[in-house]
């Protein structure tokens, strides 16, 4: 008799009662070490409980065991409960993560996997990572709550099946929302006596007053360079600031709208996208563009834009930050320039990239695991404004945070909790933000503004321009798509077609600006060729998983 066949009979015969009812009683007595939902420790005095986790040490970090670490050695007294930890570097972090998924040797959680919606269900529905729906009503109000505070994150960590497979890390600043910035030299500006420009002509204008006036005033009139940029550094390709004259376009999209009908379009074939290519061969042609802008590395444009004798070079670039073109204490460089608002296109359009938080993936739970409710427990704390604090900067005294001092405020001039601290010696004080977690909206208000320093406090400046000039023209969350998730034939498809398409794209759109390709002559022929690399197949596959999960 096989021994499938024998449980069963085993069972039917009531000889294996003793059994279950063995497992119940150890499944209540294990129930009954834990303490009430939402208080500490999350087990009683003198009982413990454990789990496993893996993933990979991020910058300042050379452990996450609490003899060494000291965010887990509070975590674990705060808690009652003993986080078993596997690591490696950032760098083979995926390669050691899929040789542990493969082979069946996984731990209980995995912290920031970097799996999306479709690797979510698929791991899902082989039952290797387990649902949390009931588990977060039943064990984490924390979650709960800031689920209920972002139903688009929750609908995003929804799979096709209604079941929630992941944790979401939720919260980015405003700066890293709206990070696809333009700065300008105000130097330069108000050495030829111009105004800050608000359109893409008064741009046009501005950088061809750039080139021609002796802009820096060191006698060269042609060593000014008037728009530069790099695609190796933050927000530092001038593409996606400039499209948003033209098109609404957000990064991380893969150039992908949806309309007003729902339907999902490629911006890089409308007409709005011709006009822009149009609008950048003309910078090209009149030599207002870097010629390498779109090819330089980090080195190569720190070392064009920085300032000899406080003279500067550059004129206009792009960037999410003033480390996205300088190191953050060559104020001589970077205090030349300030951002600019978003510009208006040539139709009277005002748009700004939204890097839109839909959460990444901060936790799964394997099958593996025994006390799935405990990881959940422990974990709510990390969807508090303390807990998330303590876990990204480590305590006041211990990391990289001190209590704010009377009067100082934060960045809209509230009295301010914290002050973030500059220093060496913060190694091993927190986890430095890994896993699932959640910034509220106002999070950023918690941290007093930096001053006293040689710079202004660059997170500020960031803070107010996303507010005052990006956020209220920002692409339009309706138009933006939603993570999908994709059968194994459609992650096929996507994969068989996307290497080729936006290869082609990307060189097409290279052979417009610098004028190989005449935009009007070849843009009939640039539609027809992007259609035979499979442009329709590739958005019909993305249609059907998005009507799949959005389609009412």
């Amino acid at each position: 008799m096989k021994l499938k066949n024998l449980a069963i009979f085993l069972l039917a015969s009531g000889l294996l009662v003793g059994c279950v009812g063995t497992e119940n009683s150890e499944q209540t007595k294990k129930a009954d070490i834990y303490t009430e939902v939402g208080t500490y420790p999350i087990v009683k005095e003198g009982e413990s409980d454990s789990f496993t986790l893996f993933t990979y040490l991020r910058p300042s970090v050379t452990s996450y065991n609490s003899d060494i670490n000291i965010f887990t050695k509070y975590l674990e007294d705060l808690t009652g409960v003993k986080l078993e930890f596997t690591s490696s570097v950032s760098a083979d972090f995926a390669q050691k993560l899929n040789v542990m998924m493969i082979s069946g040797e996984y731990v209980d959680a995995i912290l920031s996997p970097p799996y999306g919606a479709s690797e979510l269900l698929l791991y899902g529905q082989q039952g290797i990572f387990i649902p949390l729906n009931d588990l977060i009503e039943e064990n984490a109000p924390n979650i709960k709550k800031a689920l209920d505070e972002n139903p688009l994150i929750k609908d995003a960590f929804t799979s096709t099946d209604g079941n929630m497979y992941g944790l979401p890390r939720i919260g980015k600043t405003k700066g890293t929302e709206y990070c696809y910035k333009m700065w300008i030299n105000h130097e330069w500006l108000e050495n030829l006596d111009l105004e800050v420009p608000t359109t893409t002509e008064e741009f046009y204008q501005v950088l061809k007053a750039f080139k021609e006036q002796d802009a820096n005033k060191n006698g060269d009139p042609n060593d000014e360079i008037p728009l530069s940029g790099s695609p190796s550094l933050w927000a530092a390709d001038p593409t996606i600031y400039l499209l948003n004259a033209f098109i609404p376009t957000s990064a991380g999209t893969g150039f992908l709208n949806l309309s007003e009908d729902k339907q999902i379009y490629h911006v890089k074939t409308t007409n709005e996208y011709k006009e822009y290519l149009k609008f950048m061969n003309r910078l090209y042609e009149e030599e207002l563009l870097d010629p390498l802008v779109f090819t330089q590395g980090k080195q190569e444009f720190y070392k064009l834009v920085a300032a000899t004798d406080g003279v500067g070079k550059v004129g206009a670039l792009p960037g999410g930050s003033v480390t996205s073109f300088a190191i953050t204490s060559d104020y001589d460089t970077w205090g030349q320039y300030t951002q600019i608002a978003p510009l208006m296109g040539p139709d009277g359009l005002v748009s700004a990239s939204r890097s839109f938080d839909f959460g990444t993936t901060g936790l799964v739970i394997t099958n593996k695991c025994e006390n799935p409710e405990v990881v959940l427990r422990v974990f709510d704390y990390m969807y508090t404004d303390e807990g998330v604090t303590r876990m990204s900067f480590g305590a006041v005294g211990d990391g990289r945070l001190g209590t704010a001092p009377e009067g100082t405020v934060n960045y809209l001039g509230e009295p301010a909790d914290y002050v973030r601290l500059d220093v060496d010696q913060s190694t091993d004080a927190a986890w430095n933000r890994i896993g699932p977690d959640g910034q509220g909206n106002d999070f950023e208000m918690l941290f007093g503004v930096r001053t006293g320093g040689a710079y202004p406090d660059v997170d500020q400046i960031l803070y107010l321009s996303s507010v005052n000039d990006y956020a209220p023209v920002a692409q339009d969350v309706a138009t933006i798509i939603p993570p999908l998730s994709f059968s194994e034939d459609e992650s096929r498809i996507i994969t068989d077609l996307q290497l080729a398409l936006n290869t082609y794209l990307d060189e097409s759109a290279l052979a417009f600006i610098t004028g190989k390709k005449d935009i009007d002559e070849n843009w009939d022929d640039y539609l027809k060729q992007a259609e035979v690399l499979g442009l329709s197949q590739f958005l019909e596959v993305r249609q059907t998983a998005y009507d799949r999960k959005y389609k009412n």
